[in-house]
């Protein structure tokens, strides 16, 4: 007499009242299960990775790995014809501006300032800073800096001394430094001198760090133009600002005005 038992279908009962049963394999599709689902999890994070990395240029992480693989934006070579249009601030308007500011605040809105550059303002102004300053040292960039190549320059506002600036002159080659300590200098607005960092010093003063856009137009009146050139990269861990504070008790000895202007194109 043959009995056969039922069963959920997940082994096979002999026939003929035996003991003997044999499980049948069905752990495969399990760990397939698995695998598909870690790999459309490393393909989400991948995607969502790209973005973040692309988004945020300014972050020197994102800024290395977009270099190592070539996907850094060059920065467009503007000139007085070209250069976007964007709100311009003198030292009074940049202090009421960002003095309310708290560390948080002011981090996003510098990291903001360097996005915007960084990606040739393709969906914010530039912020252009005008006035007269006056110089308190000038030195060439270092590799150690973040403009590797040129020369900066540290002044003070003439009308306001809670604000320093610092004038990035990249890709200037010149031996002797292109302004002296003591000169007076005006920004205007074909300068074009974008913001690219404000920080905040003790007793509530201000320095902003810029670069003119228009970099084959900056001149100094009765000398030759300054040539300048957008650097082909940027060595983002550098520490901003780009040089050390002098003080408020710093004062230049020297009186001469120098006008920064436009060159003719």
């Amino acid at each position: 007499m043959q009995v056969r038992f039922l069963s959920d279908g997940s082994e096979y009962r002999s026939y003929g009242g035996g003991s003997l049963s044999q499980k049948k394999e069905g752990g495969g599709i399990f760990w397939w299960a698995i695998l598909i689902t870690l790999l459309m999890g490393a393909a989400t994070f991948c995607w969502f990775f790209s973005i973040m990395v692309f988004s945020h240029p300014e972050k020197p992480f994102n800024y290395k790995v977009l270099a190592k693989f070539k996907k850094l934006t060059p920065l467009r070579p503007y000139t007085i014809y070209t250069a976007p249009n964007g709100k311009s601030f003198g030292p009074r308007d940049l202090l009421a501006e960002f003095y309310s500011y708290n560390y948080e605040q002011l981090s996003v809105r510098n990291d903001m300032l360097k996005r915007s550059y960084l990606k040739n303002y393709q969906h914010e102004q530039p912020l252009y800073l005008l006035g007269s300053f006056r110089v308190l040292n000038v030195r060439a960039l270092t590799d150690s800096d973040v403009f590797t190549k040129g020369w900066i320059v540290r002044a003070r506002a003439s009308d306001l001394e809670d604000v320093d600036l610092e004038l990035v002159l990249p890709g200037l080659t010149k031996d002797s430094p292109p302004f002296t300590t003591g000169d007076t200098f005006n920004l205007q607005k074909r300068n074009y001198a974008s913001a690219l960092h404000v920080q905040r010093m003790e007793e509530d003063r201000m320095c902003v760090t810029v670069v003119p856009l228009a970099y084959q137009a900056v001149s100094k009146a009765g000398a030759d133009s300054l040539a300048l050139t957008p650097p082909e990269s940027l060595n983002m861990e550098a520490y901003w600002p780009i040089t050390r504070d002098p003080g408020p008790e710093f004062a230049a000895t020297k009186d001469e005005t120098v006008e920064v202007a436009s060159a003719k194109q």
